[in-house]
């Protein structure tokens, strides 16, 4: 069981969390990804950007051609995972 960031165990979080820091799985992007997706669907958490976060301060301002709550969403969900990993560092594709 994890307790996240919320405080509460849950089974589902430990899952992801465990395989998130498994240094064994090959994407553990796409686990932060579902782990941060999993605390605002079904926990409904409600992250904020960390100010020491240059990625969390770019998804403060909406981008232009991009609607409004897709861009929400993928701030959501980044802010959400910088919370529960503020020590990951996205990868740049190629």
């Amino acid at each position: 069981m994890s307790r996240g960031v919320l405080g509460i165990h849950c089974a589902r979080c430990g899952e992801l969390e465990a395989r998130f820091r498994d240094p064994a799985t090959p994407n553990p992007g796409a686990f932060l990804y579902g782990w941060a997706t999993h605390h605002l669907d079904d926990h409904g958490a409600e992250p904020k950007p960390r100010e020491d976060c240059p990625e969390c301060q770019r998804f403060t301002v909406n981008a232009v051609g991009v609607q409004a709550r897709v861009w929400q969403r993928w701030a959501l969900t980044h802010w959400m995972a910088c919370e529960l990993a503020p020590e990951w560092e996205w990868q740049k594709g190629p």
